[in-house]
């Protein structure tokens, strides 16, 4: 009896033990994955959010998308609407991982993208900011238009949850007021 006593508290401990670590380990594994690339700093503000946005776009199509995927939380969507020569709409809903496929296709062109004007709405820990960019290519203009970003506040700083964007047409103009 006091063997078996001995063996089953020791398994007890152990189980215990490895149950603990178990649980440690999967805990810290997805506040790992959730957890932004300590390299791509996120804004504290939310005005920080179009210089990082344009920071990690902009570069060579194909490069390391680590800042773009620390800036947005996993779950966000991006949404491109355009409008064809007779005002039609229609748009395309990508993930972040489809944005990063559909943009490295284009090899080693040099991106830019500069948001040229921006206004933010704040609440507490979420913000919207409407904002006009440009987007050039191997130093050539390819688009400009509306960003409308949402965006939350979190621990390490300012995350966006979802990006709207339509570029400009011959049918819908940027309006003056959102050129700088």
């Amino acid at each position: 009896f006091e063997m078996n006593s001995f063996i089953c508290i020791r398994i007890h401990k152990c189980w215990t033990f490895f149950s603990a670590t178990i649980l440690a380990g999967a805990l810290s594994g997805s506040v790992i994955a959730q957890t932004p690339d300590a390299g791509c700093a996120l804004p504290s503000e939310p005005e920080g959010i179009p210089t990082a946005l344009d920071a990690a776009i902009t570069g060579p199509a194909d490069k390391d998308r680590a800042c773009m995927k620390a800036l947005l939380i996993p779950e966000a969507r991006m949404l491109f609407l355009s409008i064809a020569a007779d005002g039609a709409p229609s748009y395309k809903l990508e993930t972040l991982d489809d944005w990063i496929a559909r943009v490295k296709v284009r090899g080693h062109a040099m991106l830019e993208e500069k948001q040229l004007k921006f206004h933010i709405e704040r609440y507490g820990n979420i913000a919207h900011l409407w904002s006009s960019y440009t987007l050039e290519s191997d130093g050539k203009q390819v688009a400009r238009g509306i960003n409308s970003i949402q965006a939350i506040k979190e621990a390490g700083g300012w995350r966006v949850t979802g990006i709207m964007v339509q570029a400009e047409s011959v049918t819908a103009p940027l309006p003056k007021e959102y050129l700088p």
